[in-house]
């Protein structure tokens, strides 16, 4: 392959192309991501000193997308429009909600996120230990749905375009069993995700945490 001129924002674009097609950590690589540029995989160590260093700044660029709301606006309007935000970013780099728990959050734009994230919560008057742990519950809501959503994307793919019949079955047999043995609570929560984005669905967990944070506030 050609070792032509390329940079490091190029390679960082391409790279999270190569790991929303490739679907997993364990498959992706720097070897992958030559490959899609047409480039020998040497001109890849030029910028990046192994896997590991690549999914650092493929991680710091997902969070430059990620747009702070005004901070005119009322706190839970902020925290809304944030994670909102954060959402749509992370829903349009597939895999991005694990590409942040395969990395270390050591980049300047992750800190100010984190810390500005934090800082929304405690400027309406709730202490620095109840607001971190806000945060973090957030973050793991956020981050098991879209793990979750991706997952399911994928055996949805698996059953259309592979036809894998195994794996069609055991969907019908969860909606099967609960039918069958009356549980009433599993067939309401199945019918909630029929009915509900996963975006909504979200969007109702963050609901749930910030009544609790206003409880707080009141107490």
């Amino acid at each position: 392959m050609a070792n032509r001129k390329i940079d490091r924002e190029q390679i960082i674009a391409q790279a999270l192309k190569t790991l929303g097609k490739t679907h997993s950590f364990t498959d992706f690589s720097l070897r992958k991501v030559a490959a899609d540029l047409h480039v020998d995989v040497s001109t890849l160590y030029w910028h990046f000193k192994n896997k590991q260093d690549i999914l650092q700044a493929m991680a710091e660029a997902v969070i430059e997308h990620i747009e702070l709301p005004d901070t005119q606006l009322e706190w839970t309007v902020q925290l809304k429009q944030l994670f909102s935000n954060i959402f749509d970013v992370y829903e349009r780099y597939p895999l991005a909600a694990v590409l942040m728990v395969e990395t270390v959050p050591s980049a300047l734009v992750r800190l100010h996120l984190i810390d500005h994230t934090i800082g929304i919560i405690t400027t309406a008057g709730i202490n620095e230990q109840t607001a971190n742990i806000a945060v973090t519950s957030i973050d793991f809501l956020l981050t098991g749905l879209m793990i979750d959503l991706s997952i399911e994307n994928r055996f949805r793919q698996q059953i259309t375009t592979q036809q894998d019949q195994g794996l069609a079955e055991h969907v019908k047999k969860i909606h099967a069993q609960a039918q069958s043995h009356h549980l009433e609570h599993m067939q309401a929560s199945i019918k909630m995700r029929n009915q509900l984005s996963a975006k909504q669905q979200f969007e109702k967990g963050l609901d749930l945490i910030i009544a609790g944070l206003q409880q707080h506030l009141a107490e």
